[in-house]
């Protein structure tokens, strides 16, 4: 029992098993095809939802936002690092993946959304509140080292609106670890256990592990794209998952991602994206290693942030 719990520590209750009408309703559905609206609904008008949601949406609040404005308006004064490195500029300024960098937040909700469908919403809502859990600790988790040590990159100039908007409204100090890679690799770890343990057909599984997983890509590329992070946010984020998430995101899982990214890109040359990869790669192998010899995830993060000033003058 104990095992089990260790293995679904945000587990809240057994979802009771959909009927094969409701599995045949959402069988060869997309992810994209699910409406969002549906999902805040559920959690807004269901206690299960709305106690968790409400934590969650206070420690976004809390935890992202008000600590980079706070910094922003010479309220508070966190130390400021930059984190960019010499591959970034081998990755090119691409505007036009704007719409795929917003589209993280429906990339976890429509999941969400689908677990309700299938299994009606006061079933399904138990299954997404599990994740939701998963959130709210990924964000306290990050938050260990935003208060240590706010991060930021060098942006280009906007050319778009929906750059400029992007750049408007964040106030970009907190790069390492980036959260959207973060909740990314948290997402694609989450639902594939989740089909496993809940028995999801085959055909569900295939579909739905690899529409995440393909979009997941996409989205950690394009943050790269859009110039929000740099390639050494990527090896933080994945790192800090493996280690607070370990039921969800193995060692082999993180490399598998990393290895992935890039690899099929027009705008990324393939002798520029083998060095990419393989420096996330290095990096990552890096912290986990070092963690290996402390009880604490961020003390190797943090001892890398404090070495990385000298790194960045030479």
């Amino acid at each position: 029992m104990k095992e089990e719990n260790l293995k679904y520590k945000f587990k809240i209750k057994n979802a009771k098993k959909p009927s094969q009408k409701k599995i045949k309703k959402t069988l060869g559905r997309t992810l994209k095809s699910f409406n969002v609206l549906y999902a805040y609904a559920m959690f807004i008008f269901h206690w299960t939802g709305l106690k968790y949601f409400a934590v969650f949406i206070l420690n976004v609040i809390q935890k992202f936002f008000i600590v980079q404005y706070l910094e922003k308006f010479h309220i508070i004064h966190i130390p400021v690092k930059r984190v960019d490195h010499k591959l970034d500029s081998k990755i090119p300024f691409k505007p036009e993946f704007a719409q795929c960098y917003l589209d993280f937040v429906n990339y976890w909700i429509r999941p969400m959304c689908m677990t309700m469908k299938r299994y009606g919403s006061f079933e399904g809502i138990k299954l997404s509140a599990e994740y939701v859990r998963y959130m709210i600790m990924l964000y306290k988790e990050a938050y260990k080292i935003y208060s240590h040590c706010l991060t930021t990159t060098v942006r280009p100039k906007p050319t778009t609106k929906a750059t400029k908007g992007i750049q408007f409204w964040d106030p970009h100090y907190l790069c390492v670890p980036s959260l959207h890679i973060a909740i990314v690799v948290l997402t694609i770890g989450f639902y594939k256990m989740l089909f496993e343990r809940e028995e999801f057909t085959e055909p569900e599984k295939d579909q739905w592990n690899s529409e995440l997983y393909t979009h997941g890509i996409e989205i950690a590329e394009s943050v790269l794209y859009m110039k929000q992070h740099s390639v050494n946010c990527i090896s933080a984020a994945i790192y800090m998952v493996t280690k607070t998430a370990p039921e969800l995101l193995t060692e082999e899982m993180s490399i598998d991602f990393i290895d992935s990214m890039f690899k099929d890109s027009i705008y990324v040359e393939k002798t520029d994206s083998k060095e990419i990869t393989s420096y996330i790669k290095k990096m990552y192998k890096n912290l986990m290693e070092e963690s290996r010899n402390s009880d604490d995830w961020t003390s190797p993060l943090k001892e890398w942030l404090k070495n990385y000033k000298i790194q960045a003058q030479n």
